[in-house]
Formats: C-alpha cells, structure tokens, sequence
C-alpha cells in the first residue's frame, strides 16, 4: 500500500520565494526518515572516511598496499551485493541498512586491531564489503521507491545539501579529535553516530512486501543492451581515488590532520548552495547537457591537483572538484532513481535489480582504478609521489565518462 506525499509545502511558507523553489514540497515520511537516518550517518563518514586511508598510511602500509585493500574490499562487494539485495528484498530495506550500520562498528574495531593483529587488515575488507552489500542496497532501494515523483533532483540536492554541512563539520571535528585524543577515540564515536542513525527508522514500521531477488541479476550489466551504463559508471571509479588517494596525497603535503578536516569542512562549506541550484536545474532543464558539462569540468580538476603542494592550491582544487561533481551527482541519481521507479510499474523486482546494477557499475569502475594504480605502481616501479600523479591523470579520464549515463 503506497502511503500518500507528505505535503511539506506550508512548512516552508514563511521562506522566501527564491529560498522555497529549491526545496521539494512533496517528501514522504519514509523519505524524512532516511533524510534524518543519512544525515547522522553521514556525519560519522565526515568525521571519519577521509582519515581511513591516511590511517592506513601511517601504520606503516605504503600506497600499493593500500590500493590493495580496497581492491579487496571492492572485488568482493561486487559478488556479495547480490547477498546484500535478496535481504533487503526479503527483509525489508531498512533491516538491510539496519544490519549494514551494525557491520560498520565491527569494521572499525577491526581495523583499530591491524597493528596489533596484521590479519586484521584482510578480515577488515571482507567486513567492509558486507557493510556495504547491506547498507547500500537498502539505501537506495528505499529512496527510489520512496521519492517524489518529478521532485528526484530537489529531493536528492536537498539530501546532498544535508549532508554537506555534516561534511563542513565532520572532518574538522574528526581531525581534532585523532589530534588531541587519537584514532581509537574517533573508532569509538562514530560506531556510536552508525548505531543511533537506526533510530529514526524504528519511529515507523516500514509497510514491505517480501519479494525473491536472484544471484544470477548482478551479471545483467554486461548485457548489450546494459554496456553503454556500465561504461559511464566505471567512471566512478575516479572515487576510489578521491576517497583513498587523495586524502594520503593531503596528509603529505599538509602534515596536519587538523589543517586537513579544516580544509576539506570549508570547501564541502562553499559548495552547498551550489547544489541546491544543481538540484533545482536537473527539476527543469536537460539533466543529461548538465551532465556533460560537468563532466568535461570535472575532468580538469583532476589535472589541477597534479600541480597542487601548498595548502592554497590544495584547497582550491578541492573546493572547484566538489562543486564540479554535484553538477555530476545530482542528474546522474536523478536519471538514476527515475529509472528505477518508471520500472517498478513493469516488474516487482526492478528497483532492487536497478540499484544493483548502479552499484555493480561503481563497483566495477573502483575495482579498475585499483588495478590501475597497482598495475602502473608495480610494472613502472613508482614511488608514493609518482603514485599520486598517474593516480590523478586516471581520475581525469574516468571522469569523462560520467557523460554517457543515460
């Protein structure tokens, strides 16, 4: 039974008029409810999901090693999504996000451990991997089955935007925190912010009809008819090196894990606004010309990091590649959640079977930029500077294809 759009509009009746067309004014309560569940994980991600690699950096593993570990983690999401899926199908999308936020806190201690216990670092990888084959097959799932219809965009800046200011405070907060008390202490707080973001969840008991999802669907995106969106998905995996190089790249230039979290907080800060006119944009014009154009941006940000060592250049590049990317994001989930409720009208099993091939096409792309970087650090001999360097270049060209989503 579809529960009927909240309207929101009254509430933001008392906003200015210019203020009022960026926000959506039909969000239902499920929607709410993952708006405020993200938000809080999402916090915990900004206080801690930049400092992982660096973690990793400083125990002692080079850049080859770390590439590894999330091939590792990467290689096996991809065959354990199915898994993830069929539960959320048969359980509930919330219970799948449920059990992917309680797989968090293990990963974290896990990873506290390495040092102490080095097998830790391959156990750690197969937790992750099923963090995220829970998590974000729920996630997703739950959104497009829930979101506005004609509304995605403004829906989905809207939650960009929350979470944006979460990554404004997040890192700051995260880097002082690793300063003045340590990793284990940071470990602790944001297995706490994973487990109290099922809250808003429970306030309502999620209406779900169990349905059966095959193993077998994962492989549909190398079908033909399929390639053209894997192509623009392995795209993504200019990702990997936002969320693992990058932040290693930062911690050697700018030492500071303070100076770091300030950094990224104020260029996550600027770019706010930005994509809550993005969302309104991708509601009324061609989400797919803003696409390329973002695309081709973007790419060029990528080169401009090459060059980057002081923490002005640094901060620039960070700043113009986060805006650049919401001009990426916000139409590519717009395109994304629209197909995938338009398709819930022909089969029961279409949202889940869109989400996993979105996601086995991330997968895909962040798997290849890992052997990338490993292939060209291995064969070529590389140190950890020339590493970051080819590392960037592959980000550029990834991001080009960004545009031949449809």
């Amino acid at each position: 039974m579809l529960i009927k759009p909240i309207e929101t509009k009254k509430r933001f009746s008392k906003l200015p008029e210019i203020i009022r067309t960026f926000l959506p004014h039909r969000m239902r309560r499920q929607v709410k409810e993952l708006f405020v569940a993200s938000i809080l994980v999402n916090f915990a991600l900004a206080m801690v999901q930049i400092f992982e690699p660096i973690y990793l950096y400083q125990i002692g593993y080079p850049l080859i090693k770390i590439a590894i570990f999330y091939l590792m983690v990467y290689g096996l999401f991809f065959f354990l999504i199915p898994i993830g899926a069929k539960f959320s199908n048969k359980y509930g999308y919330e219970n799948g996000m449920f059990l992917g936020s309680a797989l968090y806190v293990v990963f974290y201690i896990s990873l506290f451990f390495i040092p102490s216990y080095p097998v830790l670092f391959y156990v750690a990888t197969l937790i992750y991997a099923l963090q995220k084959a829970f998590y974000w097959t729920g996630f997703h799932a739950d959104f497009a089955h829930n979101s506005a219809n004609k509304e995605e965009g403004r829906e989905i800046s809207s939650i960009n935007v929350s979470n944006a200011i979460m990554f404004i405070l997040g890192p700051i907060i995260g880097g002082l925190i690793i300063t003045y008390f340590g990793f284990a202490v940071l470990f602790l707080v944001v297995s706490i912010l994973f487990l109290i973001s099922n809250v808003p969840m429970l306030l309502t008991k999620e209406k779900f009809d169990s349905r059966e999802y095959k193993y077998s669907y994962i492989f549909n995106i190398f079908r033909k008819e399929n390639l053209k969106g894997l192509l623009a998905c392995i795209g993504y995996g200019e990702e990997l090196v936002v969320l693992v190089i990058w932040p290693i790249f930062m911690s050697v230039m700018l030492v500071s894990y303070s100076k770091i979290g300030v950094l990224v907080g104020v260029a996550t800060g600027i770019t706010l606004l930005t994509t809550l006119y993005i969302g309104r944009m991708c509601d009324r014009r061609d989400k797919r010309k803003i696409l390329k154009f973002g695309s081709i941006i973007y790419s060029l940000t990528w080169l401009i990091r090459i060059f980057s060592r002081t923490i002005l250049p640094i901060f620039l590049a960070d700043t113009t590649s986060r805006i650049s990317k919401s001009v990426i994001d916000v139409p590519i989930r717009a395109l994304f959640y629209k197909k995938a409720k338009d398709g819930k009208k022909k089969n029961d099993n279409s949202i889940m079977e869109n989400v996993v091939n979105y996601e086995a096409g991330l997968i895909v792309g962040k798997v290849l930029a890992c052997l990338f970087i490993i292939g060209a650090i291995y064969i070529f001999s590389l140190q950890d500077a020339d590493g970051f360097t080819v590392s960037f270049v592959f980000a550029s060209l990834a991001s080009l294809l960004y545009m031949l989503y449809r």
